[in-house]
């Protein structure tokens, strides 16, 4: 743990809570001029503890005591964390994911739970398609044969096409359409389920569920995980798929049953996965790992130079703003705002 205070407390113009900002997001530069800084210079101390194993609730509140504010990774906060904690006013993502967060008791709690939109969905879409095309074009195993002293041409490593495939997509929001961009551009078919579209999207077909799995050569998860998402792809989802289709997911790992998805390719009804998001992270011991044709990534897909500087500004300035009275860009909750206030109010009852 390291933690960082400024010399003096001087507040930025508006700035009305002073305290500490923990920082769980790993790549946070706390001293540099657009991120840290910010906080120092507004009288705020910093404390890093960036989360690089699974938290519990009860070691995140323990982390977190007195704080004011977090910058977060993928940490749980349940209502547990909230009554532990009765100073934090604002929980800053450094993403677009906040299924690891009550939303509901974060709002009670007067906690704004701000998110950094725009900021990574170009990378998360890149790496679907590289995703996609490593295990169409079969690159892990060919890389693996060639290291062995094979050279398999023309044999049972022989690649399939993007061109000319049909993708599938679970939902289609931001990122959904910035892969289907791609795939366009490939000369592939785009189809997709998404319940919350009427229309589809420019040159895609909007189907159902059950069709779309029928169909796909690849089908490519974009949807964010919910109560009505949770398990939604598992053992009778992969056996309707097509034989030798491919699975990606880049969006959380709860939408996909891993146990079913590892029987599925171990039987050689489906030909590999492409993962970077998983229901426990990390990922620990999972049949997943013994299989070749499963690509595997650290949810990776929206890191990048360029969108960690912009996520971890984003974030940084939600902080600020919150703690100066302000609702930040990328709020989700923004009644927590004017519960702080309430509270507050109860609180200085006599």
């Amino acid at each position: 743990m390291v933690r960082l205070r400024a010399a003096s407390a001087r507040a930025i113009v508006g700035f009305m809570v002073n305290g500490d900002v923990v920082v769980t997001w790993p790549a946070y530069e706390a001293d540099g001029p657009t991120t840290g800084a910010l906080l120092t210079q507004a009288g705020l101390g910093i404390r890093l503890h960036p989360r690089t194993d699974n938290r519990t609730p009860k070691e995140l509140a323990d982390i977190l005591g007195d704080a004011v504010g977090v910058i977060a990774s993928t940490d749980p906060f349940d209502e547990s964390v909230f009554a532990a904690c009765p100073n934090l006013r604002v929980i800053a993502r450094t993403g677009v994911g906040v299924d690891a967060v009550d939303l509901d008791a974060a709002t009670s709690a007067g906690v704004v739970v701000a998110t950094t939109p725009g900021a990574n969905g170009e990378a998360v879409a890149d790496h679907a398609l590289a995703m996609i095309l490593a295990l169409q074009r079969r690159l892990s195993e060919n890389d693996a044969a060639i290291r062995e002293g094979r050279w398999d041409r023309a044999g049972t490593l022989t690649p399939s096409d993007l061109y000319g495939a049909t993708v599938g997509l679970v939902g289609s929001g931001a990122i959904g359409r910035a892969v289907i961009r791609r795939l366009r551009a490939f000369g592939s078919w785009v189809i997709v389920h998404d319940p919350y579209l009427d229309t589809a999207p420019e040159g895609c077909e909007l189907i159902d569920l059950d069709t779309l799995l029928a169909r796909s050569d690849v089908l490519t998860v974009h949807a964010p995980l919910t109560e009505g998402t949770r398990g939604l792809l598992g053992a009778d989802q992969f056996a309707a798929m097509k034989p030798g289709a491919f699975v990606v997911n880049v969006s959380r790992g709860g939408i996909i049953d891993e146990s079913a998805l590892a029987d599925s390719i171990r039987s050689g009804h489906l030909a590999g996965a492409g993962l970077d998001t998983f229901g426990r992270e990390p990922i620990g011991e999972s049949p997943l790992r013994e299989l070749p044709t499963v690509i595997m990534s650290p949810h990776i897909a929206g890191l990048s130079h360029r969108t960690i500087a912009d996520m971890t500004q984003q974030a940084t300035r939600a902080v600020l703003d919150v703690l100066g009275g302000t609702l930040p860009a990328g709020a989700v909750n923004p009644d927590a705002l004017n519960q702080q206030a309430l509270n507050q109010q109860a609180l200085d009852r006599p």
